[in-house]
């Protein structure tokens, strides 16, 4: 997104507002939607996607909605991916970060916390749909604030600390200036609140066998 590095970049007294707010309608598009999110995706799956049927739940799902493999959260692409997650919250001020710990067969596998290192979830998310389920998981809630994105699609070796990395790595992308501020979680990072629970720790141990990673 060149366009938006210049508008954003600093060094420049005035902008051009016309611009300016096309960056942010952009910005406004990638993160709600749907349509446009699929545009984004690779061609080679892009039209199998927007045939793909959308519900908000796997007809005949059984165990926990989001918390099952045999459950998953039906959403659209990996930028839809990105947008649900992002939207989710345990509470007032306690959204999540997340990462992609890998895949099961045709379902991708995220770890979360949120921001203030009480709660860590694994949650399962179908990305073969045209729409994002509008359900979310047992004890999580769609945010009222701004979803900007708060995690990554790509496997953090050191989350949530890599955070500020990561969100580096994606400065090139077209997803760069969708992202949250780092100031929204600066101060948890900064004293070291993300211990995960010996619980969840048994799960992940359980969990890392059978998962397919790609590190980009």
């Amino acid at each position: 997104m060149k366009f938006l590095s210049k508008i954003f970049g600093g060094g420049e007294a005035k902008r051009d507002d016309a611009a300016l707010r096309a960056a942010f309608d952009r910005i406004q598009r990638i993160l709600e939607d749907e349509d446009f999110q699929l545009e984004m995706v690779n061609p080679a799956i892009r039209d199998m996607l927007k045939t793909a049927p959308a519900y908000d739940k796997k007809p005949g799902g059984t165990g926990e909605f989001g918390y099952s493999e045999t459950n998953p959260v039906p959403v659209n692409g990996p930028i839809g991916e990105l947008a649900y997650l992002s939207r989710l919250e345990a509470g007032p001020g306690k959204r999540l970060m997340f990462h992609r710990l890998g895949s099961l067969d045709t379902l991708d596998v995220f770890e979360a916390v949120t921001f203030d290192g009480s709660q860590w979830f694994i949650l399962y998310l179908d990305m073969y749909h045209s729409k994002r389920s509008k359900l979310a998981p047992e004890g999580l809630h769609f945010t009222s604030e701004v979803p900007q994105f708060s995690g990554f699609h790509t496997y953090c070796k050191g989350f949530p600390y890599d955070f500020i990395e990561m969100k580096g790595a994606e400065q090139s992308s077209d997803l760069s200036f969708a992202y949250i501020p780092i100031s929204k979680v600066s101060r948890y990072l900064e004293e070291r609140v993300f211990n995960r629970p010996l619980a969840h720790k048994a799960k992940l141990e359980l969990l890392e066998p059978r998962l397919s990673r790609f590190i980009a």
